[in-house]
This record gives C-alpha cells, structure tokens and sequence, in this order.
C-alpha cells in the first residue's frame, strides 16, 4: 500500500470551475493558504468549453449602454422562470441566495474585466431577461486564463488529476478531505483548518446517480460537457449530512451550443422551420416533441462550419454536408425545394431588413453582422434532446455554508456553483451557472477563509429562505388527520 501524501491549508477547494476558481481566488485574497483539488488536468471546468454566456445584473456594461437592470427587475424575472418551471419539476428557490447573487454579480463583472476577460455584446433574452444582461464572452478560454495566475500565488497549492474520496469530519466538524491521484490511485489526505468549499460541479455526466431521481431512460439521455461532472461534491456532502434540494430539477434541452445556434436554423422533415431556434430551452425540446418521428435538423453554411467545427463535433449525431442545398435535402431526406425556400426567406430577412425580430417565430438572437446562409457546402446537424447542466445541490446559508437536513449550518462546510441547489432553478434565465458559480463562489472562498472559529454563520440566514427536511417532517405530521374518539 501507498504511503499516503499528506498537505494541509487554512481552505482546501474541490474543483476549478467557475466556483472553485473564484473560490481560491477569494480565499487567498483573505491571507488564507489554499489546496485545491481538480480531477483534471486544467482548471475551468465547463465554462472553458462553453459558449460564454454569463448575466450580470446593474453591470458597468449595461450602464455604459444606457440599461437600467436592479435587484427587484431580476428577482421579478428569476420568479416568472421559477413559476414555469414547477409545472414540470419539483423546485425550491432561495430568494436570499438569488438576492445575493443580484447585488454582488455587478463586482464579478469588475473582477473578470479587470483580469482580462472582454464582453463582446449583450444576447437578448427578452422572453427570460426583460432587461438586456446576458453578456457573451469573447473566448470562453478566457475565463481560465484570468484565473490561471492564482494557482501559483504563494501559499496555493494547486493537484490536478486527483479525485476527492471522503470528507473527514472531526468533532462534528469538517475538518479536511481524502482522496487520490487518477493516473496510480496514489492516496492524498488534506488538512483544512478553517473550511471546504465544494466546487465540484453538477452531476450531469453520472446517469447512474442521475436514475435515483429521474426515469432510466430520461437519466442516460445525452450529455454535452466535461465527464468529471460525476456528482462528487454532492455525494460527499450528503455523506456528511448535507440537504439536497432540486435533484430531479435536470432540465431537457435540444444538445446545442448556443453560439451554433445563432448562425442556424432548425428545419423539420418538410423542410420548413418551425420555431424560435433560440428561445427558452424547454420550448425548443416541446417543439421538437412536436415534429414526425422528433427528427429535425440544424442547416448551417461553409463559413459558419468552419468556424464552429469544434462545438458542432462535439454534438450527439454526426453532420451530413453536401455541395448544395438540394444536395443535403436529399441527404437528409427532405423535400429540396422547401429547404431552398426556407432557407432562402431567412436570407431575404437577414438581408433585407433592419428589423431585429425575426416575423415568422419572433427570434431574436441573429447571426453576428447579419450574415447569410449562402456559402456552399452547406452542413444539417441532428437535433437531438439531452441534458447539458443540473439544478440540484445543497441548502447554504447566505455565507454559502452547507446546511443539513435539520436546518443546522455544517461546520467547515461550503458549497458553490452546482453544488448549490438555491440559485440553479432560475438558470433557464440564461447565463446563471457560470456567473453564479463566480459569483456564489467568491462569496464561500471568502467565508471559509474567514471561518477561524469553526462556526460559520459571519452574517449567515440558516435557513436561506428554503424549508429544512426537519421542517418538512414536520408539516406532513400536521396534515394527518385528528384522532377520533
């Protein structure tokens, strides 16, 4: 057996994703030495491979472009998503967390421009955000590379390729974490003197975890992402007593980047388009329900294909190009001259008009500068549904401690990003996982660093808004009836 490496440090982070980068980031800011572990061998997580979308609300961007956004406005947004979604999921929003995230997201926009990261433009939403805040990053890279520089900051100590195991809990108290090395199974065993933060991200990519709380067949529907989004953080913290909230909340969603999307259109098996390719994901997935067979297609020119060869590889079904578009009708089994018409009304529109809302479905989100689908060969990509990202995670204080199932703050214990169950269910708004996870993330780096007494709770709700399971237990008993005589 191994002798078993041992570090320790003030904060020891799970993950570089979003949350944990920013985590880290916060910590060290705070005086506190830092271990972090990452089971890749990069930081960034998903949002290095994503499109880049992030929402802020009441930004120097939106003032500098005339947008007045506050706190109300986007608690008034995030309440109208969370609504729609409790037809479909069982949901529970922490008004306090999507607060938090409302007041400190302007600070994230500060921190992220000042290291580098440019905003190119705002993606309009209007259906989701009534206010223009979704900003599109330049290079999603971007994002890693500001925070590249903290991982050699003294006092951090970064592993890559090593997977946390356990939690080791001493005196009731979260006291460090175990895990080990991917390449030899080598053993590490981390000391943490003030806190953990769980940054692990979602459990997306496990569908074995995903089936105890959705249907088998719904839990090993595709995935679009990393593969280290194994749920890790969250069966750690539950091991501990943590309270998980929003588990069935894996929203379906037609498997696109969405910077593909906006140089597409989506055609069905007449070849016709036959919806707003870039609105709320749940509608794109019902109007795909309602097309023969669910077959329909994503029909992109050269120039675009070229440009998005990475992110459109990287879809479920591989593309079908051909050097004219009544060539890829019949690849794809479509009638010729309705693809050519349909593809030709969108040009027209694109070309013809200043107007920015699509007349037939209302889009709003066009291709950058306009530009047409005229440049032979053109390239159809299957629609396919799946899942790219998770809402479940743990009950937090406004201090981003884990809560258990009795209400009670874990001592030692964050949690950020997807390991948060609170803010996720408003992320249909758009642009909400990786700037919460930034955002949410600083707020635990700094917590744990602060957390000298082992006690938590520096300005912490300990309910945060949501009800505890001891709560809940305890509703349920006053629903049975009164004994009778």
């Amino acid at each position: 057996m191994p002798e078993v490496e041992t570090l320790d440090a003030d904060v020891v982070v799970l993950g570089t994703g979003p949350a944990g980068m920013a985590a880290l980031s916060a910590a060290a800011d705070e005086g506190a030495s830092v271990v972090v572990l990452e089971a890749m061998d990069h930081i960034g997580g998903n949002a290095v491979w994503s499109t880049g979308y992030l929402a802020f609300v009441d930004s120097a961007m939106q003032r500098e472009q005339g947008l007045v956004d506050d706190e109300e406005t986007f608690v008034a947004d995030a309440r109208a998503m969370v609504d729609e979604a409790r037809d479909r999921f069982g949901v529970e929003w922490d008004e306090d967390l999507v607060r938090l995230f409302a007041r400190e997201s302007a600070e994230t926009y500060r921190l992220l421009t000042e290291r580098g990261v440019r905003f190119s433009r705002f993606i309009p939403r209007p259906r989701q955000h009534t206010v223009d805040r979704m900003a599109a990053v330049e290079d999603s890279w971007m994002l890693g590379r500001a925070f590249a520089p903290d991982t050699t900051r003294p006092g951090v100590t970064v592993r890559y390729g090593t997977v946390a195991d356990r939690l080791v809990v001493t005196d009731g108290r979260v006291t460090g974490v175990r895990a080990h090395r991917r390449d030899d199974d080598a053993p590490l065993e981390v000391t943490a003197r003030r806190g953990v933060v769980l940054a692990t991200g979602g459990y997306q990519s496990n569908p074995e975890l995903r089936r105890r709380f959705q249907p088998e067949v719904v839990a090993r529907a595709p995935y679009l992402g990393i593969d280290t989004c194994r749920g890790d953080g969250h069966l750690l913290g539950q091991a501990v007593g943590g309270d998980l909230v929003n588990m069935t909340f894996v929203p379906p969603l037609v498997i696109v980047s969405s910077s593909v999307v906006e140089d597409a259109i989506a055609v069905n098996t007449a070849g016709e388009r036959f919806h707003d390719e870039a609105g709320p994901y749940e509608e794109r997935v019902d109007r795909l329900h309602e097309q023969p067979g669910r077959r329909a297609w994503y029909v992109v020119d050269d120039e675009v294909f070229r440009e998005k060869a990475t992110l459109i590889s990287q879809m479920p079904e591989p593309p079908v190009s051909a050097g004219s578009l009544p060539e890829l009708a019949a690849a794809v089994g479509v009638p010729a001259a309705a693809l050519e018409g349909t593809v030709a009304r969108w040009n027209d529109f694109l070309a013809g008009t200043t107007d920015d809302r699509d007349p037939d479905f209302g889009r709003v989100v066009l291709p950058p500068g306009r530009r047409t689908c005229t440049r032979a060969p053109f390239t159809a990509v299957p629609m396919v549904e799946g899942i790219n990202f998770c809402c479940g995670g743990f009950r937090v204080t406004t201090d981003l401690q884990v809560l258990d199932v009795f209400g009670d703050a874990i001592p030692g214990l964050f949690a950020a990003g997807d390991c948060v169950g609170g803010l996720n269910p408003v992320s249909d708004l758009g642009g909400i996982h990786i700037s919460g996870g930034f955002t949410l993330g600083r707020v635990a780096g700094r917590a744990a660093a602060r957390d000298v007494a082992g006690g938590g709770g520096h300005g912490s709700v300990l309910h945060a808004g949501l009800p505890s399971m001891l709560d809940t237990r305890i509703a349920l008993v006053r629903l049975d009836p009164e004994p009778t005589s």
